[in-house]
């Protein structure tokens, strides 16, 4: 579950609606090519059959969209499974945004095509970016976390994969209940999940929409007076949210020089993450 981009597209067709729509040529052709390019021959009923523990990975968010299975029902039955959300600060993920599927016509501003980019991301009363609110998404994630509990949700945040691979990774290992990691395991996975190993496995369904994978992107784009309007946007929606918070430091100007300061104290990252995970009743590393 991954911050702020909500697309039911993305979801495999069944074997028979994907012949079908083959044959008759019927639906959103360029929609289903970049489907049949994210998927490859996987369809839902691949999905559906996988033997337990079964793993999906998906953009819908809250109590509203996710699995009703999860959270138990009406009666009091128990919820089943797990929840990891992976969340990123906001200011990166609208360059993610931005960038997706090639540029928008309407730029970052706005003209006669459209609102533009951020104008669509910071508008918290009709959210007309087509992707969802990304402010929404934390807070209902966030409000599902608190439900399910440390035991059954797991908070991670994209900038801690990238700056605390080794002990965020065990951290997931832990929450899933899995045998500990041996180190050749552990580095074995770390280098299949950098962005160049993606790019160059020719096999990857992911390959086509990994961009740069990097923290503070954003920093290259637009004015920071523009920036602001994230800034006022994320303190007036989910100041208040605890999974929100570790966010801000990836939000300020200065990001690259501090990310710089902590990474030359040994062990300051771990601190910094079991602080925030401790804040929101998470497991710490």
């Amino acid at each position: 579950n991954r911050v702020g981009q909500t697309y039911p597209e993305a979801v495999p067709p069944s074997r028979d609606v994907q012949r079908r729509e083959d044959e008759a040529g019927e639906g959103n052709a360029k929609m289903r090519g970049a489907v049949r390019r994210m998927f490859g021959d996987y369809v839902l009923d691949d999905l559906l059959d996988q033997p337990a523990p079964r793993l999906f990975s998906s953009h819908v968010f809250g109590r509203r969209l996710l699995p009703r299975g999860i959270f138990g029902d009406d009666g009091g039955g128990a919820g089943r499974g797990r929840l990891i959300v992976v969340v990123r600060n906001l200011k990166d993920a609208l360059v993610s945004n931005h960038h997706f599927r090639g540029l928008p016509k309407d730029g970052w501003f706005g003209n006669e095509h459209g609102p533009g980019s951020l104008n669509r991301w910071v508008d918290l009363e009709s959210c007309p970016n087509a992707f969802g609110s990304a402010f929404k998404w934390i807070r209902e994630s966030a409000d599902a976390v608190e439900e399910l509990g440390p035991d059954r949700a797991l908070v991670i945040y994209y900038e801690a994969l990238k700056l605390n691979f080794d002990s965020e990774l065990r951290r997931i290992n832990a929450f899933l209940g899995l045998p500990p990691l041996t180190e050749a395991k552990a580095q074995a996975v770390a280098a299949e999940c950098t962005a160049d190993s993606m790019r160059s496995d020719a096999d990857s369904r992911v390959k086509s929409i990994v961009r740069k994978g990097v923290i503070g992107d954003w920093t290259n784009f637009i004015d920071l007076d523009s920036w602001r309007r994230v800034d006022e946007a994320f303190d007036s929606s989910i100041g208040d949210v605890a999974i929100a918070r570790p966010l801000r430091l990836f939000h300020s100007d200065d990001v690259h020089e501090r990310i710089a300061r902590v990474s030359d104290s040994e062990g300051e990252w771990e601190r910094y993450w079991n602080s925030a995970y401790r804040d929101s009743n998470q497991r710490p590393v």
